[in-house]
């Protein structure tokens, strides 16, 4: 028995956020990691025969993104500084403990607790993570010094860490 297209797609969604993080993890560039997935994501579409279920899928679409990854550091002219084979292996031991959180729940906290920074901090997190700025070009865009910025993302790297640990607290005591 194998999965279906539309269930392999339904998939690899749910864990796009997860599945993108693991290739940039291997080719430190954004732009590079979404392709990436989109091609996993294809091939995932073209192999759903040879894929049993879900839990397989998460496995199988790792491994294809890995050996994406690295074929496309290969064909690359400059090739960033990237991890070594035995590190990868190491984080895709990682990995499979943290495909056993429910990742809807902790963005849920995640973006529960983004609301909750002032909104200088927001905005330096946002040019950060989603706009995928340098702390220099944070600076130059905020009107503010290098080390402030730092400063900044440090503190609202603190307070999310912190405010997402009382969330989880929180749903296992049941008071979510």
């Amino acid at each position: 028995m194998s999965i279906d297209q539309a269930t392999a797609v339904k998939g690899l969604m749910k864990d796009r956020a997860r599945l993108i993080a693991y290739i940039y993890a291997i080719v430190r560039d954004w732009h590079l990691a979404e392709d990436l997935f989109q091609d996993v994501t294809a091939l995932a579409i073209e192999k759903h025969d040879r894929i049993v279920d879900s839990d397989h899928l998460l496995l199988w679409a790792r491994k294809a993104a890995r050996n994406k990854s690295l074929e496309a550091l290969r064909k690359r002219k400059y090739t960033p500084l990237t991890l070594a084979d035995d590190v990868i292996e190491l984080l895709d031991g990682a990995w499979l403990e943290i495909d056993r959180t429910d990742s809807d729940l902790e963005v849920d906290y995640l973006r529960s607790c983004l609301q909750k920074l002032s909104p200088k901090a927001q905005r330096v997190v946002n040019l950060k993570y989603v706009e995928g700025l340098s702390g220099v070009q944070i600076a130059e865009l905020v009107g503010s010094k290098v080390h402030s910025v730092y400063v900044s993302l440090t503190r609202a790297h603190r307070n999310l860490e912190s405010c997402i640990q009382k969330r989880r607290l929180r749903a296992e005591h049941g008071n979510a």
